[in-house]
């Protein structure tokens, strides 16, 4: 899960050395997310296929080679287009990563271990966040931004290495005349879809832009600001998994997704008052509740989707929220870029932030009437691993 946006978040933690040495916009450099979150979801239904037709082996390894790639490529561009084009490559292995280890824990895990699972597994991409966040900075400072990526970029390496004594050998869980199509998906998917795709585009907006806001209007160093991605990476990682453990209990995710909404709005809040009010301190404090809360997210939305989808559907379930998911992720650094570029004040984005979470919440009050996925077919439990 964490290798995938791994080049992103080293771009992200040393986003003031690379928008210097390129000469960037805020908006330019918001495009990097945008680019690798478009590509994401453009490949989004085409994997969550695959991951429902072809064995798992093979799909982690298509991840870990392609994010492997892209993040080398990140290391190796001269210019701004060509690290462009390497975020692209970046996103569109991202987009392996959902369906194929939903379908994993929808086939080998058992029912009351899900939710723990889920989270623990969601909580990879937080990982990874903590690790750039915490460690490039200080390795770009010495070898400079695209050292420190091609160090992120012993990830991938390590991870196609594990998966044959890590990822059980077992069969493709659908046949391609049992795999369902989208349009044959519960209507919660779609409802789930939208959600995803308005707390990604505050999620990422919030990702790319705290350090370099921390950097620009609080006067602090670029290995201060790295941390500020370490502080939600590291309580993001614990959330997950707590808030796995507490969904698999709920019989709905009505009132989690409203609260996780409320909480980081007022997360978006506090980021704008450390500016605003000249308190510093307040940046740490909304840092900390967003990983509480924003990042905590996909986890209480994966494990609704599995609850809802058949078994051989999983994948291709995965591969539509994460459609909407991963437009989100690509629309918030953006528009957050856009309205800064064109306000000169970052109080404007934080804003939008805001909104955006209001809607959010707005939206998880409506929860639709299949909610309980009775006319979907009741998946088998799980099989037990050899």
């Amino acid at each position: 899960m964490g290798v995938g946006p791994l080049g992103l978040y080293a771009l992200n933690a040393t986003s003031p050395l690379v928008t210097a040495d390129l000469a960037l916009s805020r908006a330019e450099f918001g495009t990097f997310a945008t680019a690798a979150f478009l590509a994401a979801a453009a490949f989004s239904p085409l994997v969550g296929r695959c991951a429902d037709l072809f064995s798992a082996r093979v799909v982690l390894a298509a991840l870990f080679i392609g994010s492997g790639l892209a993040i080398a490529g990140v290391a190796l561009a001269p210019s701004y287009p060509w690290l462009l084009l390497a975020v692209v490559v970046c996103g569109a292995a991202q987009a392996v990563s959902n369906p194929v280890t939903n379908q994993l824990i929808v086939a080998r895990v058992p029912a009351g271990r899900r939710g723990s699972v889920m989270g623990v597994k969601q909580s990879g991409v937080q990982m990874s966040q903590f690790a750039a966040g915490l460690a490039l900075p200080g390795v770009a400072v010495a070898l400079g931004w695209r050292g420190a990526a091609a160090v992120a970029a012993t990830a991938a390496v390590a991870g196609l290495l594990l998966i044959r004594c890590t990822v059980p050998a077992w069969d493709a869980p659908a046949s391609p005349r049992s795999a369902r199509r989208t349009a044959d998906l519960p209507a919660s998917v779609w409802w789930l879809a939208g959600y995803a795709l308005l707390t990604g585009a505050g999620l990422q907006a919030t990702n790319v832009y705290l350090p370099l806001y921390s950097f620009e209007r609080l006067g602090m160093s670029v290995r201060i600001a790295g941390l500020t991605a370490a502080m939600v990476g590291g309580v993001g990682l614990v959330s997950r998994i707590i808030w796995g453990r507490a969904a698999e209990r709920m019989r709905e995710p009505r009132r989690p997704l409203l609260l996780l909404a409320a909480v980081s709005g007022l997360a978006a809040g506090a980021v704008l008052g450390a500016e605003q009010l000249g308190r510093p301190w307040l940046l740490w404090v909304g840092a900390a509740l967003f990983g509480a809360s924003g990042i905590a997210v996909n986890v209480v939305v994966m494990l609704a989707l599995i609850r809802i989808s058949p078994i051989q559907a999983v994948g291709t379930a995965s591969g539509l929220l994460a459609v909407g998911l991963y437009i989100g992720f690509a629309m918030g650094p953006l528009g957050f870029g856009l309205v800064v570029d064109h306000t000169g004040s970052y109080g404007s984005g934080w804003l939008a932030v805001v909104s955006v979470y209001l809607v959010a919440g707005a939206l998880s009050l409506v929860w639709p009437a299949d909610r309980t996925s009775a006319s979907s077919p009741r998946r088998p439990e799980a099989i037990s691993s050899p």
